[in-house]
């Protein structure tokens, strides 16, 4: 259960991390995904080339010549159309099905997973159905109240696997849908007890399968400090497998001789191996090498029977060519702006859509709603729906000057290497100008100017604002814009993909190739020295 004397080594395409002594034999290789989000199918990446997808996943655990488990850290379930529509079905079923080979410990699909924070967008009873119908373990140390017909929900479980007694622990994260069951949160304290439970039972590695991120400063781990502040945790736990920040990652964390940190990136675009090494003499855990893997089909190809089944639950209708995309539109700024491109988009029609229904003085995106970048070249409704997957709906809420100018200062991100970004984009009648203070750990941003259609905004008057649901009700990145007095909010049932589609059905052109999906080249939130 213990590694020494580790050595570490990161290279690139194929990236790994190594540490081994020299008594290294008995082998057992663990794939690891996450952040899968529906993402089923092959489609092509910024150079136009396939990349991704179940049917590539399958002919690369084929050829595995070592014993093996898949695990998955969670956001499996939803997040695409064909996920959407089944409920999460159809990624159990995939899932189910992974690993046709004798090679594989599980005989066939994934050993286990953890809950992520979008596996509960379809409701508590729902993701209970769903789970009900997955052939391996659902494991989570903070999940309770969740109710799975035939199983329940172990916080850890300890697998005979080739010989060797793997633990698995699981940590969710809090979503949308949670009514119904409840998140516990775990102290420093409550984990050196888990980890001490662990420990007497001796296994021989123990892995962890969180939903959670420690390489991402966008998106601060829920982990890290508690697993910190457990003095057996670093000594205990081998391999921590994370994920929710869509990031390829693998590096050691708490010491030299702490776990390796794993994340395996996302939308099934690759997947990590992560290969344990244990003596052939004692048993003993010597090694762990972390490598990731690419899906490639031009490399892998497809597999033929994983590629009828994606045939058969694929919707064809999103073939469909609506516009296109002359340059990239990153999620992310890469400009001055510190807006991002797509958000700016759908706040300016978000308040012009409401403008005959009711009076909103602005309207604002969040950064997070956009999925991924959108790559230059055809704007099909596969595009689309991937752009924004998730059922939001549009509102409207009351809010004072003064509590949204600190909002936009909370959600003003400064970093080191002066790509700054917002967490929102606001409609094209909101200017600001704001400032970095690097060594203000309390107030890093400073807004220097706020100006609505052109005038300076007033900390004592209420403005009428709308944005997804969510924002006021102050959940994930909206908790800056929580208004907790009389927000009077109402909900319209308009979702932000519907006011999506609109955008691009609006374009100027008659054709997809005049019909250009492009963003507004207006400076809105300027960074001032």
């Amino acid at each position: 259960m213990r590694l020494r004397k580790m050595m570490f080594l990161w290279a690139l395409p194929l990236a790994a991390v190594c540490f081994c002594q020299p008594l290294c034999a008995e082998k057992l290789a663990v794939y690891h995904t996450s952040d899968i989000h529906g993402y089923y199918f092959s489609r092509a990446d910024k150079s136009g080339q396939p990349h991704g997808g179940f049917a590539v996943l399958e002919n690369v655990l084929l050829q595995e010549k070592e014993p093996f488990v898949i695990l998955d850290s969670g956001d499996f379930s939803s997040g695409n159309k064909e996920a959407n529509a089944s409920d999460g079905r159809y990624s159990v079923e995939l899932m189910n099905a992974a690993g046709k080979t004798p090679k594989n410990l599980s005989g066939q699909g994934y050993a286990a997973l953890t809950i992520g924070n979008h596996d509960s967008d379809f409701g508590a009873e729902t993701l209970g159905q769903m789970l009900g119908g997955f052939n391996g373990d659902v494991l989570s140390v903070n999940v309770e109240g969740l109710q799975i017909p035939g199983k329940q929900i172990q916080p850890y479980k300890i697998f005979n696997w080739n010989g060797k007694k793997v633990a698995v622990i699981g940590f969710s994260m809090d979503g949308p849908g949670m009514s119904g069951m409840e998140l516990k949160k775990l102290s420093a304290a409550d984990w050196e007890k888990l980890l001490q439970e662990l420990q007497a039972a001796q296994p021989d590695a123990v892995l962890l399968l969180a939903h959670d991120s420690i390489a991402d400063p966008r998106k601060p781990s829920q982990l890290m400090d508690v697993l910190t502040a457990a003095p057996s945790a670093a000594d205990t736990i081998d391999v921590f497998l994370g994920g929710h920040a869509h990031l390829q990652h693998a590096q050691h964390k708490m010491g030299d001789n702490g776990p390796l940190f794993v994340e395996s990136g996302s939308m099934l675009e690759g997947v990590s191996r992560v290969e344990l090494d244990f003596d052939d003499e004692t048993g003993q855990l010597t090694g762990v090498t972390s490598s990731y893997i690419a899906l490639n089909p031009a490399k892998w190809g497809e597999n033929k029977a994983v590629k009828e089944k994606l045939d058969q639950i694929e919707d064809k209708s999103l073939t469909r060519v609506f516009a296109s995309v002359p340059v990239t539109l990153y999620k992310y700024p890469q400009g001055p702006d510190a807006a991002p491109d797509v958000a700016k988009m759908l706040a300016d029609y978000m308040k012009k859509w409401l403008e005959p229904q009711e009076k909103v003085d602005f309207a604002l995106f969040q950064l997070p709603g956009i999925r991924r970048d959108l790559n230059p070249g055809n704007l099909t409704g596969r595009d689309l729906a991937e752009l924004l997957p998730y059922t939001e709906y549009v509102s409207t809420f009351n809010i004072t000057g003064k509590k949204f100018k600190q909002a936009v200062e909370d959600s003003l991100k400064c970093n080191p290497d002066g790509k700054n970004y917002s967490m929102f984009a606001y409609s094209d009648n909101v200017y600001i100008e704001y400032k970095c203070k690097p060594g203000n750990k309390k107030h890093p941003v400073k807004v220097t100017k706020l100006l609505l259609n052109g005038k300076k905004m007033s900390g004592r008057k209420t403005y009428r604002a709308a944005a997804i649901g969510h924002i006021p009700d102050g959940y994930f990145e909206g908790a800056p814009f929580k208004i907790t007095k009389n927000p009077q909010k109402k909900i319209y049932k308009k979702t932000s993909g519907e006011l999506l589609f609109d955008i691009v059905e609006q374009l100027p052109g008659q054709t997809p190739a005049e019909k250009q999906f492009k963003a507004p080249q207006d400076l809105r939130i300027k960074q001032v020295k």
